[in-house]
């Protein structure tokens, strides 16, 4: 009886030894751009480029990491002068990441509740020739266009996963709603 309990205790420390290692979500906030998140690994924020016929070009902020690999992105973009093309600008940015995907999913989701509500939406599409499963959320709110983006690629494999919704579900835009503890993220200057 001693063996075989030995022997199970032994098989179960193999396993825990060789399952994949999951990296601690952490909760970050940016003042600046008034959002808070949490995502897994380290954050890194750099200035992208955006081009729309609608928003035509844009710099960007792009806060990214990549954790077993799953890449996660907010993407922010300013429009302080067109706050009312917001709807516009919202649909575009939709419409560009579901071009030449399939769309799998395409939901309105919301992020607060009562006057601080944001309403937006939430689409899973799977990329071109086997190249992954996206998972988004988009929404326009205080003159920005904010894009939350969670990719599965081949690598990972589990197109199941939840960590992306765990990320593009953890978003508010009010900073009281940032976790206690949370990292601050400071965006680098637009230009």
């Amino acid at each position: 009886m001693r063996m075989r309990t030995f022997a199970a205790l032994v098989n179960a420390a193999i396993a825990l030894s060789a399952a994949p290692a999951h990296a601690a979500w952490q909760n970050y906030f940016s003042k600046e751009l008034g959002i808070a998140f949490a995502a897994p690994g380290q954050v890194q924020a750099e200035l992208g480029t955006y081009r729309g016929a609608i928003a035509g070009p844009r710099q960007t902020v792009v806060f990214k990491s990549t954790e077993d690999n799953i890449e996660y992105r907010v993407i922010v973009m300013s429009f302080a002068q067109a706050q009312a093309e917001g709807a516009l600008l919202l649909g575009e940015r939709e419409n560009f990441f579901q071009t030449n995907k399939k769309t799998l999913s395409d939901v309105f989701s919301r992020v607060g509740t009562g006057k601080t509500t944001v309403y937006g939406r939430k689409i899973i599409a799977d990329l071109p020739m086997n190249k992954g499963r996206t998972t988004g959320a988009f929404y326009f709110t205080n003159g920005k266009l904010y894009a939350f983006e969670a990719t599965v690629l081949p690598a990972n494999g589990d197109y199941n996963s939840l960590a992306p919704g765990r990320f593009v579900d953890s978003i508010a835009f009010q900073l009281s709603g940032a976790a206690p503890g949370a990292v601050e993220l400071h965006a680098p200057k637009v230009e």
